[in-house]
């Protein structure tokens, strides 16, 4: 039975954590069975309004100075949520951000399940671009106005919608198989990305000794954690064309480590993956690794098209 929530968030600024609206869209059994929007005060000590993502959404200070702060509001939608899977475009964004809120409010981060249609519309589209804008167009579902919260979370859930009947999927947890991307998890002291990060199954590729030997990563150790937008196996692939070793865990051999799962690179409150932290540790004792966001890794690869 397709029983999920779809949801979206947004910032008052840069700061991923200075969440000022929510939108969450509930559908039961296929079909849309409620609607949510709600703004609220983003955490104080990260809360200022940017003129950027004013001119994106159209909330400004005075819209939010009298709304519930960010965790009443998380704590009303995760009554509404329950155990239901949770649906979002760019989990890694939306949950990154519901990390950093609860952060800045000294709360725990909430637990969740969840599924993101970017990743999932890359595996099943063939577009220019996988923001929404662009996935809901090729799907036929509309979009009025980009970056409403309830407006976005809509789209998400008509979106899911759209692909899943393609497939012919009862449920969320079925149609992440299909696509091979299971369900990410959020919990109260940890996370994992909506696609497998797991190396097993994966095939060592032959590494192309003759490749062009000024790109950045021909010769390195590179070891990939969290979620990425790609399969695990394409990631391998890529970096042993340009000459790259993958590898599936850290050792004294690394000296790359891709992290995905909304990784900024803002922070190393951010590493939050084994890998993460031991790759830390190692740098800490001299290792020369070097951390890369999916972003910067992706920027790479289309540096040797």
């Amino acid at each position: 039975m397709l029983d999920f929530v779809a949801l979206d968030v947004e910032t008052a600024n840069a700061r991923r954590g200075s969440i000022c609206a929510i939108g969450l869209v509930v559908v039961e059994n296929g079909s849309i069975a409620q609607r949510y929007s709600w703004l609220c005060r983003p955490p104080e000590s990260i809360g200022h309004f940017d003129g950027f993502n004013v001119g994106l959404h159209g909330i400004r200070p005075e819209m939010v100075a009298g709304e519930p702060r960010f965790s009443e509001r998380l704590d009303h939608a995760l009554a509404i949520i329950g155990d239901r899977p949770v649906i979002m475009h760019n989990a890694g964004f939306d949950t990154c951000a519901l990390r950093q809120a609860c952060d800045a409010e000294g709360t725990s981060w909430p637990t969740l399940r969840y599924g993101c249609t970017l990743v999932w519309a890359r595996r099943e589209l063939d577009l220019v671009s996988y923001r929404l804008p662009f996935v809901a167009e090729a799907l036929g579902v509309p979009l009025e106005s980009h970056h409403d919260a309830a407006e976005d979370a809509e789209a998400c859930a008509r979106i899911f919608l759209a692909m899943a009947d393609k497939r012919g999927s009862a449920t969320v947890e079925e149609f992440g198989t299909t696509v091979g991307a299971r369900l990410g998890e959020l919990r109260s002291d940890s996370w994992r990305g909506c696609v497998s990060g797991s190396s097993q199954g994966l095939v060592a590729p032959i590494v192309v000794t003759d490749a062009a030997v000024d790109h950045p990563l021909h010769g390195q150790v590179i070891v990939f954690t969290g979620a990425l937008s790609r399969r695990r196996q394409d990631a391998w692939d890529a970096v042993a064309r340009l000459g790259a070793t993958p590898e599936p865990g850290v050792t004294k051999r690394t000296t790359r480590l891709v992290i995905g799962g909304g990784f900024t690179g803002d922070s190393q409150d951010e590493f939050m993956t084994g890998k993460a932290a031991k790759a830390l540790k190692l740098r800490q004792k001299g290792q020369p690794i070097e951390v890369l966001t999916e972003f910067e890794f992706e920027w790479l690869l289309r540096m040797a098209s």
